[in-house]
Protein backbone atom coordinates (compact mmCIF):
# COMPACT_ATOMS: atom_id res chain seq x y z
CA UNK A 1 0.00 0.00 0.00
CA UNK A 2 1.14 3.64 0.34
CA UNK A 3 4.77 4.78 2.12
CA UNK A 4 4.52 6.44 5.10
CA UNK A 5 2.38 9.88 4.89
CA UNK A 6 4.25 13.03 4.45
CA UNK A 7 3.11 16.65 4.72
CA UNK A 8 3.38 18.53 1.81
CA UNK A 9 3.82 22.86 2.00
CA UNK A 10 3.59 24.92 -0.83
CA UNK A 11 4.66 28.69 -0.60
CA UNK A 12 6.92 30.92 -2.23
CA UNK A 13 7.77 33.03 0.89
CA UNK A 14 10.41 31.49 2.89
CA UNK A 15 9.21 32.92 6.28
CA UNK A 16 5.89 31.19 5.93
CA UNK A 17 7.86 27.56 5.09
CA UNK A 18 10.56 28.43 8.40
CA UNK A 19 7.23 28.82 10.46
CA UNK A 20 5.57 25.77 9.17
CA UNK A 21 8.81 23.76 9.46
CA UNK A 22 8.27 24.86 13.18
CA UNK A 23 5.00 24.23 13.89
CA UNK A 24 4.92 20.54 12.80
CA UNK A 25 8.42 20.34 14.45
CA UNK A 26 7.24 21.47 18.00
CA UNK A 27 3.72 19.29 16.98
CA UNK A 28 6.51 16.33 16.63
CA UNK A 29 6.45 15.63 13.04
CA UNK A 30 9.53 14.59 11.63
CA UNK A 31 10.57 17.11 9.22
CA UNK A 32 13.38 15.77 8.17
CA UNK A 33 12.03 12.68 6.00
CA UNK A 34 8.50 13.05 5.79
CA UNK A 35 8.29 16.68 4.92
CA UNK A 36 8.05 18.11 1.26
CA UNK A 37 8.14 21.64 0.23
CA UNK A 38 7.26 23.21 -2.98
CA UNK A 39 7.69 27.22 -3.92
CA UNK A 40 4.51 27.11 -7.01
CA UNK A 41 1.63 25.85 -8.06
CA UNK A 42 3.45 23.78 -10.33
CA UNK A 43 5.87 21.75 -8.27
CA UNK A 44 3.08 21.06 -6.48
CA UNK A 45 0.82 19.78 -8.95
CA UNK A 46 3.94 18.03 -10.48
CA UNK A 47 5.04 16.67 -7.08
CA UNK A 48 1.56 15.59 -5.99
CA UNK A 49 1.00 13.65 -9.21
CA UNK A 50 4.32 11.63 -9.57
CA UNK A 51 4.38 10.70 -5.37
CA UNK A 52 0.98 9.40 -5.90
CA UNK A 53 2.09 7.42 -8.95
CA UNK A 54 4.68 6.02 -6.59
CA UNK A 55 2.25 4.99 -3.81
CA UNK A 56 3.30 7.72 -1.93
CA UNK A 57 1.03 9.37 -0.25
CA UNK A 58 0.56 13.56 1.25
CA UNK A 59 -1.76 13.02 4.62
CA UNK A 60 -1.79 17.02 4.31
CA UNK A 61 -1.04 19.63 1.97
CA UNK A 62 -0.52 23.46 3.39
CA UNK A 63 -1.02 25.72 -0.19
CA UNK A 64 -0.62 29.08 -0.12
CA UNK A 65 -3.04 30.68 -2.20
CA UNK A 66 -0.71 33.26 -4.14
CA UNK A 67 2.25 31.54 -5.17
CA UNK A 68 4.31 33.24 -9.07
CA UNK A 69 3.46 31.04 -11.86
CA UNK A 70 0.36 28.77 -10.90
CA UNK A 71 -1.07 30.29 -7.79
CA UNK A 72 -1.97 27.71 -5.05
CA UNK A 73 -5.88 27.66 -5.56
CA UNK A 74 -5.18 26.50 -9.58
CA UNK A 75 -2.92 23.69 -8.34
CA UNK A 76 -5.55 22.21 -6.00
CA UNK A 77 -8.24 22.38 -9.19
CA UNK A 78 -5.31 20.23 -10.86
CA UNK A 79 -4.86 18.01 -8.10
CA UNK A 80 -8.37 17.24 -7.20
CA UNK A 81 -8.61 16.87 -10.98
CA UNK A 82 -5.64 13.92 -11.22
CA UNK A 83 -7.75 12.40 -8.29
CA UNK A 84 -11.00 12.23 -10.35
CA UNK A 85 -9.22 11.00 -13.27
CA UNK A 86 -7.15 8.29 -11.70
CA UNK A 87 -9.61 6.61 -9.09
CA UNK A 88 -7.81 8.23 -5.92
CA UNK A 89 -10.00 7.01 -3.03
CA UNK A 90 -11.05 10.53 -0.86
CA UNK A 91 -9.44 8.18 1.82
CA UNK A 92 -6.25 8.18 0.02
CA UNK A 93 -6.38 12.15 -0.46
CA UNK A 94 -4.87 14.76 1.41
CA UNK A 95 -6.80 17.27 3.94
CA UNK A 96 -5.83 20.51 1.39
CA UNK A 97 -5.63 23.73 3.86
CA UNK A 98 -5.29 26.51 2.04
CA UNK A 99 -3.37 29.43 3.74
CA UNK A 100 -3.95 33.05 2.87
CA UNK A 101 -3.12 36.76 4.30
CA UNK A 102 -6.23 37.81 2.23
CA UNK A 103 -9.00 37.89 5.10
CA UNK A 104 -12.12 38.80 3.30
CA UNK A 105 -14.64 35.73 2.99
CA UNK A 106 -14.69 35.57 -0.56
CA UNK A 107 -11.34 34.13 -0.44
CA UNK A 108 -12.39 31.21 1.89
CA UNK A 109 -14.98 29.88 -0.71
CA UNK A 110 -12.78 30.48 -3.53
CA UNK A 111 -10.78 28.17 -1.76
CA UNK A 112 -13.36 25.36 -0.53
CA UNK A 113 -14.44 25.88 -4.22
CA UNK A 114 -11.79 24.88 -5.49
CA UNK A 115 -11.03 21.45 -3.63
CA UNK A 116 -9.27 22.83 -0.29
CA UNK A 117 -10.83 21.28 2.68
CA UNK A 118 -10.43 24.45 5.38
CA UNK A 119 -8.48 27.97 4.82
CA UNK A 120 -6.43 29.35 7.48
CA UNK A 121 -5.31 33.28 7.22
CA UNK A 122 -1.57 34.53 7.78
CA UNK A 123 -0.04 35.17 10.19
CA UNK A 124 0.32 31.17 11.17
CA UNK A 125 -0.55 30.88 14.83
CA UNK A 126 0.58 27.55 16.73
CA UNK A 127 -2.48 27.05 18.35
CA UNK A 128 -4.78 27.32 14.99
CA UNK A 129 -2.25 25.05 13.56
CA UNK A 130 -2.25 22.55 16.38
CA UNK A 131 -5.85 21.70 15.86
CA UNK A 132 -5.45 20.82 12.45
CA UNK A 133 -2.44 18.67 12.88
CA UNK A 134 -3.47 17.05 15.99
CA UNK A 135 -6.59 15.43 13.82
CA UNK A 136 -3.73 13.48 11.08
CA UNK A 137 -1.08 12.93 13.62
Amino acid sequence: MFKKDRVLVADDEEFCIASMKAILKKSGFDISNRLDICINGQEMVDLVRNSYTQGISFKLIFSDFSMPGLNGVDAVKEIRAFFESHKVPESMQPYIIGVTGHVHKDFTIIGLKAGMNEIVSKPLYYPTMLRIISKFF
